[in-house]
């Protein structure tokens, strides 16, 4: 049976590599230590490998799944990383073989039904299930009003899945025994054409520009170049993360 796959992201691919924000190493940490071994990770709906690569240096086998090929093909290769394309709905890994599945900025497009059924039957007794997501980055009070603006008022429509994401996934149903949740911080020194170029790999800008024709980011240029100044300078970016992770009840 061939299992659906929303593709938001394939004609991004590079850029989606290479202008997402780095996952803090204490979220990593964290999960190592929950894990009931370290022998191998599966993270699911992986994209480039944002969160597979960092997995790899506490696990002696990260295994990341996703259903586009040209993600897949911008991940940085590592040793102990095995990437092949596939839905997070079917693994197709052996029983029982995982010690940590993940899904980094992802569950929210996954049939949680039948992605719960497969995390149950792949990890290991005591294993670990961590969902996480991010959310809007912030600066200051000027650039972020210009962020809210394109946020809300040019891509609100627009946006398929996030409110899930505005509501922390706290609304998700989690038929697991929670841990208690947690929330990190990621930090990254940016210019302003990198934010912008980050903005460019939402999925809803990308809707934008095929309906209207025109780069949401170009509208708003102007107001983004006057709240940030010198678009060289590199500015402090910050962005919540919350964790929710537990193990089979």
């Amino acid at each position: 049976m061939t299992l659906r796959f929303d593709d938001h992201f394939s004609p991004l691919a590079p850029t989606y590599a290479k202008h997402r924000p780095r996952y803090p190493e204490e979220l990593f940490e964290a999960l190592a230590a929950a894990a009931p071994g370290h022998q191998r990770a599966w993270d699911a709906g992986t994209g480039s490998g944002q969160a597979a690569g960092r997995l790899a240096k506490y696990f002696a086998e990260v295994v990341g799944t996703d259903g586009s090929e040209d993600q897949l093909k911008n991940a940085q290769p590592l040793p102990n990383v095995h990437y092949r394309i596939g839905v997070a709905e079917k693994s197709d890994l052996p029983d029982g073989s995982v010690d940590l599945v993940t899904a980094a900025q992802a569950a929210h497009w996954f049939r949680l039904d039948e992605f719960y059924a497969e995390v149950r039957r792949v990890l290991k007794p005591d294993g670990v299930l961590a969902l996480w997501c991010y959310g809007l980055e912030s600066i200051d009070h000027d650039v972020n009003h210009v962020i809210n603006k394109l946020y809300v008022e040019l891509l609100g429509p627009l946006w398929p899945k996030r409110t899930i994401i505005d509501h922390t996934y706290q609304d998700i149903d989690f038929p697991f025994a929670e841990l208690p949740r947690r929330v990190f911080q990621m930090e990254m020194e940016w210019t302003l054409g990198q934010l912008v170029s980050g903005f460019r790999t939402w999925s809803a800008a990308l809707l934008y520009k095929k309906q209207h024709g025109v780069d949401p980011l170009d509208v708003l240029a102007d107001e983004f170049l006057a709240a940030w100044g010198d678009p060289e300078q590199p500015r402090r970016v910050t962005w919540p993360v919350y964790l929710r992770y537990g193990r089979p009840a």
